[in-house]
């Protein structure tokens, strides 16, 4: 009996010791990006055109980040579009909702936005409870003699009960994004540099 019991409790030992260690890895996810301005349309044609370039110098380029969990390496968060061709397309739509476009005697405003840092992170563990997303770009604009140039940042981070879903991270990282393009686009310097 005492044999029995000692077998049942070392079944159960070795059992619970591999379950905590080899946790389970998550797969990929596709997150589909927004490419709609989050800017109120403006009444007011400004008057000129605008050339707008966004460059990613991440040195992954294909993903968002990673989703974390016992082997993040594999489970990464990749996009459609990617971020550099959905950042392209939201800009260019801002600036057409900010008044821009049609034909202008006046040289084009340059847009230019350098995405540095777009790092989305859970934790590296069996059990997923907490994921921050970290933006960082670089917008500078080139309106003829005025030039401006600044970094924005936004850091966010969450407590989950579990490895988030692809609905939840699409959630997050969409209004996330659109969070931080209303902070930037409506800056004054930024509206300055614009001409607006």
């Amino acid at each position: 009996m005492q044999n029995k019991l000692k077998k049942t409790v070392l079944t159960l030992a070795v059992g619970s010791a591999v379950a905590l260690t080899s946790g389970c890895a998550l797969s990929p996810q596709i997150i589909n990006l927004q490419t709609e301005s989050p800017l109120a349309v403006s009444e007011t044609q400004v008057g000129r055109s605008a050339l707008v370039r966004v460059r990613d110098l991440r040195e992954m380029t294909d993903q968002l980040g990673t989703r974390g969990g016992t082997d993040s390496q594999n489970s990464p968060l990749l996009s459609k579009p990617n971020l550099q061709q959905a950042l392209q397309t939201k800009m260019q739509n801002s600036l057409e909702q900010l008044g821009f476009g049609g034909a202008s005697p006046f040289e084009p405003v340059k847009v230019d936005l350098a995405i540095e840092e777009f790092n989305y992170q859970c934790n590296e563990s069996f059990w997923v409870n907490q994921c921050q997303l970290a933006i960082t770009m670089r917008l500078t604009i080139d309106n003829e003699a005025q030039k401006f140039s600044q970094p924005f940042t936004l850091n966010e981070e969450r407590s989950v009960v579990a490895a988030p879903r692809q609905g939840y991270n699409e959630e997050w990282i969409n209004q996330s994004i659109d969070k931080f393009w209303n902070h930037m686009m409506k800056q004054s310097k930024v509206r300055e540099g614009l001409g607006i």
